[in-house]
């Protein structure tokens, strides 16, 4: 690394005052100096106007009287200016008649004036204005002035114009001598006042700073001087803290030691073992809980990488070396892994290992990494686990199951009740891994499963019990969360919000960085009810549905009106007979465009319960992407479309284009492409005729698989939407290439249009992204004027909502299309 030479002050500020002051003068110099040409020229041309002026009037007045003699010598006196190179009387045809120069008299200014432009001469003859121009090159004046004619005397129609030339640079360079010979003086007073400058500069503080700086070699030893006086406060000051610091120095060593002592007492004491790898020496540090861990005695293993590398397990190794690597190399935020480590006695230990970098080198590379093992064996177990092993536990992930947590949840009530403190439970469910589970296949996601459960196990397992209850759902039960119930609820919430931010951090499973984020439903208790663990376990799943509302943050916890709004029936097994009794139907609602022309329509799913009547599909399109039911709901609405364009086909109408939802889930599946598109066809249905309206979290899995199934569907001729524009669920970047036939608005950027300037302009640039990226926008979820004039304003290309249109059934569907009617969009 280049390191700048060291210099003193004593040479250092002086060099720099006196370079600075030589500068600052030396602008001034010729800055003041081109003023004062420009000044000095001005005024010199000010001059000679003035003079031709008179000219002028002494030429009419001769001409007039036929003096020409009178010409003669106002020519001759102007001639003795030894400034005034030349001063000549012209005609139109250039031809000189007077001049300060005898033998140019009679000849052609052309052929004798250098400076002399013909074109110009009469461009102000014509318009009768003179023509000054200064030449700072040359440092001269050249004057076009034009005479005025008169017909009257035949000889006054030949000369029409004063042409001159002035030399100014005797007068600059006389004004400029006096300029400089002022600067030279400021220079030197100015030198003189430096000089004075930097020895009070030395004596106040140069010469402290060094004796200063010898004492403080010795800060901390006996021979610590530093007992001088210094008329500068700020070094007074900086002696004075010298003092204390050599004082306390001793003090701090020795504080250092002790608390070194007490860090190896922590690190040896708690369940983590540490390791420390300087990647640039290769010298690995593992504490004696590491060996420990192992089944080794301080001393039986050497500090070296190859004890850990060599001990990882054959099928282990190449994914946990891959996951190391790839955060040396800053390809993922953080690195950490669940893996097997060989015991002493041979068997394998299952271990949590997380790590971060905390030293890097000049160009960012990491060159020394900190971090730690936590056994997990007692909480992950291989996928080969058999059942009979221990069967109050779940085979994959090795947490205890319904009956065991069951018997958890009485004792934890027994002793909220015996301690007089409040208990929480946490119902943990999982976003989206069911997605995770279909697009990457069953093995990836259990992989993924014992990686969360070990991350929950090593993080909160001393705050009670983690339990897994299904493919997608954990528990944690915790304690002693205090005796007020506001207190315990704000605590119950914060471990709820460093559980989500525990599993929100991505994993690597099997060369692939997934990410992956979780709901939490809690129930705060205090044991006095002795409530079955089935109506706790219920209420948390209340509180789960909860969660799922953007303004609680993905945590909530239970109230008791949450019972009151739970639907007495299970939606899941009435949606599955829904789908026999043919009781899902589709509405749809117009797309337009700025005329209020029909564009495309929108086919929205409808459930007529004959018991339970109208049922939201917020309800049940969630509870349908937790099974199956999904695939059969959206290749439904995929038929009951081609109907649709059928029967407008055979009434010989134009049919519009049709979109229809499609969720990442069934989106992932591996034959969507083949059957979606056979589905259209057998209904013989031009593929261009439907739309496929997907969200941006295709991308959250397999994003390139994702891209490609896209560009497939687009090769067969069918259209794809992406709905939720803008709403973060994928990154811009992911979309460019692919050329969606519609972006659809996220309703969110409708928010406080009406009172924020800042929401307007959000929304703005997001459509104009958009349509830079030429994506035309449809604008949806309009429910007021206040909205639509808005997104006509940024420019949308399409627009939808009930302020538009309700969605329509079938019957009225058909009549807009055949009415050809158009629908307001004037704001």
């Amino acid at each position: 690394m280049n390191r700048f030479p060291k210099i003193s002050l004593s040479l250092l500020v002086p060099t720099f005052v006196v370079v600075l002051f030589t500068v600052i003068v030396t602008i001034q110099f010729f800055v003041e100096r081109s003023q004062l040409q420009q000044d000095l020229a001005e005024s010199k041309s000010e001059q000679i106007t003035s003079s031709l002026f008179r000219m002028r009037h002494v030429v009419e007045s001769a001409l007039s009287n036929q003096d020409l003699e009178r010409i003669e010598q106002e020519v001759s006196l102007v001639g003795t200016d030894v400034n005034m190179q030349v001063y000549a009387l012209l005609d139109m045809s250039g031809e000189i008649h007077y001049a300060n120069h005898v033998i140019w008299r009679e000849s052609n200014a052309k052929s004798v004036l250098e400076g002399y432009q013909e074109q110009l001469h009469q461009n102000v003859v014509t318009n009768e204005q003179a023509f000054v121009d200064i030449d700072f090159e040359r440092l001269e004046i050249q004057v076009y002035y034009p005479l005025n004619s008169n017909n009257r005397y035949s000889y006054s129609n030949t000369i029409n114009l004063i042409y001159l030339e002035y030399d100014i640079s005797g007068l600059v360079s006389s004004a400029s001598d006096q300029l400089l010979a002022r600067f030279v003086y400021v220079q030197a007073s100015g030198l003189i006042a430096i000089i004075f400058f930097c020895l009070t500069l030395h004596w106040l503080l140069v010469k402290p700073l060094k004796r200063l700086s010898a004492s403080a070699r010795h800060v901390g030893e006996d021979s610590f001087d530093a007992d001088f006086v210094s008329p500068s406060k700020e070094v007074a000051d900086l002696r004075d803290y010298l003092k204390l610091v050599s004082g306390k120095l001793s003090r701090c060593n020795k504080r250092l030691n002790d608390a070194e002592q007490r860090w190896l007492f922590a690190v040896e004491g708690a369940r983590n073992g540490i390791w420390d790898w300087d990647l640039v020496s290769g010298d690995v540090f593992i504490s004696d809980r590491w060996k420990e861990i192992l089944g080794y005695q301080a001393y039986e293993l050497d500090n070296d990488y190859s004890v850990w590398e060599s001990r990882l397990h054959p099928e282990d190794k190449p994914q946990v070396l891959l996951t190391l690597q790839n955060y040396i190399n800053n390809k993922t935020d953080n690195y950490e892994s669940v893996h097997r480590l060989r015991h002493k006695t041979g068997r394998y230990t299952w271990v949590l290992d997380r790590g971060k970098t905390v030293e890097w080198d000049s160009k960012g590379s990491p060159t020394r990494l900190i971090g730690s093992i936590t056994d997990v064996t007692g909480d992950v177990k291989t996928q080969r686990l058999a059942p009979s092993k221990n069967a109050s536990q779940s085979n994959l992930t090795d947490l205890i199951d319904r009956e065991s947590l069951a018997n958890e949840l009485y004792d934890l009530q027994v002793y909220s009740r015996k301690a007089g403190q409040f208990s929480a439970l946490l119902m943990i469910n999982l976003n989206n891994f069911k997605l995770i589970n279909d697009a990457l296949g069953r093995q990836i996601g259990d992989r993924l499963l014992i990686q969360i459960a070990a991350r929950l196990t090593g993080a909160f397992s001393h705050v009670g019990t983690v339990a897994r209850l299904g493919s997608d759902e954990f528990v944690i039960l915790a304690r002693n969360f205090g005796g007020e119930l506001e207190q315990a609820n704000k605590r119950a919430l914060a471990l709820a919000s460093e559980v989500r931010q525990l599993i929100g951090r991505s994993f690597s499973v099997s060369e692939q960085n997934l990410s992956i984020s979780a709901r939490v439903g809690i129930v705060v208790f205090e044991g006095i009810e002795s409530l079955e663990p089935q109506t706790l376990l219920a209420r948390a799943d209340g509180a789960l549905v909860q969660a799922k509302d953007s303004r609680s943050n993905g945590c909530a916890i239970y109230y008791p009106h949450y019972d009151e709004n739970s639907r007495p029936f299970d939606l899941g097994h009435e949606l599955k007979q829904a789908l026999a009794s043919e009781q899902i139907s589709l509405v749809y609602q117009p797309v337009v465009d700025q005329a209020g022309r029909l564009h495309s329509l929108e086919a929205l799913l409808r459930w007529y319960h004959p018991l339970h009547g109208f049922i939201s599909p917020k309800k049940f399109i969630p509870i349908a992407e937790l099974s199956d039911s999904i695939f059969e709901l959206e290749l439904l609405a995929i038929e009951q479309a081609c109907h649709l364009i059928r029967e407008l086909q055979q009434d010989e109408q134009q049919a519009p284009l049709i979109s229809i939802n499609i969720s990442s889930r069934h989106f992932h599946q591996s034959h969507f492409v083949s059957m979606v598109v056979s589905k259209i066809q057998s209904k013989k249905v031009k593929l261009q005729n439907i739309q496929l309206e997907l969200k941006g979290d295709i991308f959250s899995v397999n994003a390139d698989e994702a891209r490609l199934k896209l560009l497939e569907l687009q090769r067969h001729g069918l259209k794809v939407a992406l709905d939720d524009f803008g709403a973060g669920l994928c990154a811009f970047y992911q979309i460019q290439g692919i050329g969606f036939s519609q972006v659809k608005l996220s309703q969110h950027y409708l928010n406080n249009l009406e009172s924020s300037t800042e929401s307007i302009n959000v929304l703005n640039g997001v459509v104009d992204l958009a349509r830079q990226l030429s994506l035309p926008v449809v604008g949806k979820h309009i429910e007021n004027k206040m909205q639509l004039h808005k997104l006509t304003q940024a420019r949308c290309s399409y627009f939808q909502g009930y302020i538009i249109s309700r969605p329509l059934n079938i019957t009225d569907t058909k009549q807009l299309i055949q009415s050809q009617l158009s629908l307001s969009v004037v704001t």
